[in-house]
């Protein structure tokens, strides 16, 4: 989906309106994130991702044709530069939350794999008495995702 301009200062207003909202989206996602409750920033994640998708086309497009913000005003385009800084800014923001997260996640999965292999460990063998120590007759296995 693009943006419907009617002509380059109009497209460079809705790249602003789009960039604030956007920024605005993920200091509110990097907000939650550092809060430790990132399941709430499922509010609006389709919502980003739709903007972000309109984003990526119109930066696109204004990359292979220049000449859809070249007729825009001095201000509009001075607006615009401040606005897609700041929206760096929080997206840069946003991936150091969002890797700080994805290291806790691998590091507690890993715990629990490694927990539930040394009980697995211990409960395999023979014991003094000659006997199984095995408990557990339906072993299962455990799959560790490198993604998460």
């Amino acid at each position: 989906m693009a943006l419907a301009a009617q002509d380059a200062n109009d497209r460079a207003q809705q790249m602003i309106s789009l960039s604030n909202r956007l920024t605005g989206l993920l200091l509110k996602e990097t907000k939650l994130f550092l809060a430790r409750t990132p399941q709430e920033a499922a509010s609006f994640a389709e919502e980003k991702s739709q903007l972000a998708r309109i984003y990526r086309t119109e930066t696109s497009r204004i990359s292979r044709d220049p000449a859809l913000l070249a007729s825009a005003t001095a201000a509009l385009k001075s607006d615009l530069r401040a606005t897609t800084i700041k929206f760096n800014a929080a997206l840069e923001s946003n991936h150091r939350a969002t890797n700080a997260i994805r290291t806790i996640t691998q590091g507690m999965v890993r715990s629990v794999a490694t927990e539930v292999a040394k009980a697995r460990a211990a409960k395999t063998g023979y014991g003094a008495n000659g006997t199984n120590n095995n408990t557990n007759r339906a072993m299962s296995a455990i799959t560790l995702d490198q993604k998460v």
